[in-house]
């Protein structure tokens, strides 16, 4: 899934401009703000309830769509605003049309939900697998008609329309209106709403103001630089993070009750996360001459900067989640909430000072870092588990990850093109970090956590083929 939307990414860039990107990146933005007061955490709600009945799905649904249809109206209302904000007339009526986004994911099959609650992400994954090639074909097809920014609008569009098909084909449940749980659900969810709200604040932020700090084209290629950044760091992270969130909510105990199994899940998050985000910062001049083309020879030095930036934050939002599903979501809204304002403060003393995206950038990704670090803090005195552990869990990855961008970065050029260079760092990345990460571990003392279930995983791997083979001859 991620890799369908990596090779979309990759398309796009070179039938489009960096400022196609950066007037659909503003507008997106605006929109992702619009949608803090979207997402109520009712999703979540639902999920946390043990035993559901229909008004409970038909009264999730039928408050996410008034809400929903809501926001599109104001949306479009205020789209002439967001024109004269960002001095872009295109906006308004690019604006208007992705609010219409709104009003098509109100009237998604919240029965969709079951498959989080009963793990059946295989079901999941044929209604988004057919939803994201539809979806992919018809940006394409609409960027090599058009070539304008209206083919991304039209993709956003296709893509919710997609969505909210497939959901009823993939599920046979039909909502109906009520309001039956209204009062149990909104109570339940005005805590995660708070943290999602934040964390929606904390992903657009830097999209908004980069509008009003640098060109068009500027904002084209930090917004790309952090789609590109999130593909490979924090959307993978999201994936892993719906079994994370349904398992911690099964148990129904507190994170403290188990501080092995929360080393463990920050531990594999950063395993992933650290590789992916300093892996692509250390290569990203010819990454980005591979995968986007010559036009964006300028988003290097932004990728340098996010990609590691998503990578800890990736990390810091398990936190969030894992509060959440473990009851604790009131200390996880206080918690995002802080990390707003942190980031916020950073940004606002760069935009005082006269700096520009790449000093804010900089910002972000020391925000990020002190975000991670008050999220293990945080864990260590309410829930009462030893910090050690969880911050050497986290550490350790993202050392090996920093002596692998080390590595990386001392390969000489020798005259190679961009994509035989590219190869050959991602192939001494990908040795120096392995190698990396089970040193640091075996001298930490090979303690019982993610690496070590990642080896027992490799060893029962190659097991199984050792078997298969002796067993065909």
């Amino acid at each position: 899934m991620r890799f369908i939307g990596l090779f979309s990414v990759l398309v796009l860039a070179r039938l489009l401009t960096p400022a196609d990107f950066g007037i659909v990146a503003l507008a997106a933005a605006f929109l992702s703000l619009a949608e803090i007061f979207t997402s109520l955490g009712l999703r979540q709600s639902l999920l946390r309830v043990t035993e559901p009945e229909r008004s409970h799905y038909d009264t999730v649904w039928t408050l996410q769509l008034l809400v929903l249809s809501a926001m599109a109206l104001v949306v479009a209302a205020l789209a002439p605003v967001v024109a004269w904000f960002y001095e872009e007339p295109a906006l308004v009526a690019v604006t208007i049309v992705l609010a219409a986004r709104f009003v098509i994911i109100g009237f998604a099959n919240i029965g969709i939900t079951d498959f989080d609650r009963n793990l059946e992400f295989g079901r999941d994954l044929k209604m988004r697998l057919s939803v994201r090639l539809t979806s992919f074909a018809i940006t394409v097809a609409a960027a090599v008609l058009l070539q304008s920014y209206w083919a991304l609008v039209i993709g956003s569009v296709a893509f919710a329309i997609c969505h909210c098909a497939a959901s009823y084909i993939a599920h046979p449940y039909r909502p109906r209106f009520s309001f039956a749980r209204r009062k149990e659900m909104l109570g339940m969810s005005l805590w995660m709403f708070l943290a999602n709200a934040a964390q929606t604040i904390h992903t657009e932020m830097e999209r908004f103001f980069v509008g009003r700090l640098g060109t068009m084209s500027v904002t084209g290629l930090y917004s790309v630089s952090k789609d590109l950044s999130s593909i490979f760091t924090q959307e993978v992270a999201t994936a892993l993070n719906r079994v994370t969130f349904v398992t911690t909510a099964k148990t129904g105990e507190r994170l403290g009750a188990d501080p092995l199994r929360v080393e463990t899940m920050l531990g594999a998050y950063a395993l992933i996360a650290a590789p992916l985000g300093l892996g692509l910062a250390a290569t990203a001049p010819n990454a980005v001459a591979v995968l986007l083309g010559d036009q964006w020879s300028a988003a290097p030095p932004f990728l340098q900067l996010i990609a590691p930036a998503a990578a800890i934050f990736a990390v810091h939002k398990l936190i969030i989640s894992s509060l959440q599903a473990s009851g604790g979501a009131r200390l996880a809204a206080f918690l995002a909430i802080g990390g707003v304002g942190l980031v916020a403060t950073a940004i606002s003393v760069i935009v005082v000072m006269g700096g520009g995206p790449l000093d804010m950038a900089k910002a972000v990704l020391g925000a990020c870092a002190v975000m991670l670090a008050a999220g293990i803090g945080v864990l260590g005195i309410v829930e009462r588990i030893n910090w050690a552990g969880p911050t050497l869990a986290i550490l350790r990855p993202f050392a090996a990850a920093c002596l692998m961008g080390w590595a990386v970065a001392s390969v000489p050029d020798g005259g190679m093109g961009a994509l035989p260079a590219l190869i050959v760092e991602v192939a001494i990345g990908a040795v120096v970090y392995g190698a990396a990460i089970v040193s640091i571990w075996a001298i930490s003392g090979r303690r019982h956590g993610a690496e070590a279930q990642a080896l027992t995983m490799l060893e029962q791997f190659w097991q199984a083929r050792r078997t298969q083979g002796e067993g065909a001859k």
